[in-house]
């Protein structure tokens, strides 16, 4: 027998627990892991084109700015328009990233999205890094912030939360909100979202720690260092691709499984179903849904695609009411709902299942099975119809045709 509490065997137990919670959560392209290696890459280029390009940052375009007004206003308008051509690279390069990620929303594809960008990305850095020292800064400088631009424009969010590649006043901002709310609005998640800003700046910091030294030993050559950072994030991204198009699959939930689902209900909710509510009625459902009580009566089931959790329902666990059901916001009409629906109800031990349906969400219900049994009801600050689906009711249907 092996002891899963202790050696290799637990600890891979513990890694494919991680990252199966990572892939129901969220894209590969917002893990932390990701934005700590885009991080590391944006530092590692400002410090790059400051050492070895005439100190133009790549990425901190308000700085390039600045120093082109101030040469402007100090007369030397030819110099200064050094700090012109990153700028419009840099403009130049979020255009691109938009076009790239307008083809992967149609297309449904992060690789379209997000891995054309990086390969771009990883060529323009090794075209820099292999450009002798004869070629203008003014070039090198608008390539590399070219570069930094498409990064920055398509890696936006931490894990469902804004973020940046390229800078840190963001970053700094939201990590410091989040502390006052974990501080001050006592929000349990608040510190863990702070960590997570934090992680990301201190990875900013080392890269250009990192940007600064290489720069110093190894010159224009120190670009293919980058380089191989972003073809690290490439691999993971590829991967994350590749499990995505892997089968459906519906189950009941585990333990690790449940946080991921409690944000995309909480989530789906709050654009679809709070603004019919009263404050109280959408507080009373924050409070239903987190209760730590939750799981003694109630059971979440899932339907993922390739390892991302797409919808969620709650049941009591007797099968015989229906507390949510919400598919993840971006996936409605795609069939995930309803596959999840079926699923259940064929597999629900109750022959009569009820739901307090959204008004909104009330033909979605009648289209698979459930019936009205009373008109809108506004009750506890919460607006809903009542509905029940009778499995005796199914048959005969199937039965009478």
């Amino acid at each position: 027998m092996i002891d899963l509490t202790d050696g290799g065997a637990g600890d891979k137990i513990l890694t494919m627990r991680y990252f199966r919670k990572k892939f129901a959560a969220f894209p590969v392209y917002e893990w932390l892991e990701i934005g700590i290696l885009l991080c590391l890459t944006g530092g590692f280029l400002d410090a790059y084109t400051y050492v070895t390009r005439g100190g133009v940052f790549a990425n901190a375009q308000t700085g390039n700015l600045i120093l082109l007004a101030i040469g402007l206003a100090g007369g030397n308008g030819l110099a200064a328009l050094r700090y012109l051509v990153p700028v419009l690279l840099f403009f130049a390069g979020v255009f691109l990233s938009e076009l790239f990620l307008r083809l992967g929303r149609k297309t449904r594809s992060d690789f379209r999205g997000h891995g054309v960008v990086l390969i771009s990305e990883i060529c323009v850095l090794v075209a820099v890094g292999f450009l002798p020292a004869s070629v203008p800064d003014m070039l090198v400088n608008a390539l590399v912030s070219f570069a930094a631009a498409v990064q920055f424009d398509n890696f936006r969010r931490l894990e469902g939360k804004p973020f940046a590649t390229a800078f840190c006043t963001g970053n700094l901002r939201a990590a410091t909100e989040h502390v006052f709310r974990g501080a001050v609005e006592k929000e349990k998640d608040a510190w863990r979202t702070a960590c997570k800003y934090l992680v990301v700046i201190l990875a900013f910091l080392a890269g250009v720690v990192a940007g600064y030294f290489a720069s110093r030993a190894l010159g224009g050559y120190a670009a293919l260092l980058a380089a191989a950072v972003l073809l690290i994030v490439l691999a993971l991204i590829l991967s994350g691709y590749a499990v995505r198009k892997r089968r459906i699959r519906i189950h009941r939930l585990t333990a690790d499984d449940v946080p991921a689902a409690q944000a995309l209900i909480w989530e789906s909710f709050s654009r679809f179903v709070a603004p019919a509510f009263d404050a109280e009625g959408v507080e009373n459902f924050r409070r239903f849904l987190y209760d730590v009580s939750l799981s003694e009566e109630h059971e979440f089931y899932g339907v993922f695609a390739g390892g991302m959790l797409k919808a969620a329902l709650v049941a009591k666990k007797d099968g015989t009411h229906i507390a949510a059901f919400f598919t993840k916001n971006g996936e409605q009409r795609r069939g995930y709902g309803g596959r999840l629906m079926r699923w259940y109800l064929a597999n629900a031990g109750a022959d009569e299942v009820t739901v307090r349906a959204s008004p909104s969400g009330a033909p979605a219900y009648a289209r698979l099975g459930f019936t009205a049994t009373d008109g809108e009801t506004r009750r506890d600050g919460m607006v809903f119809v009542p509905m029940q689906y009778k499995k005796s009711n199914q048959k005969e249907n199937e039965y009478g045709k």
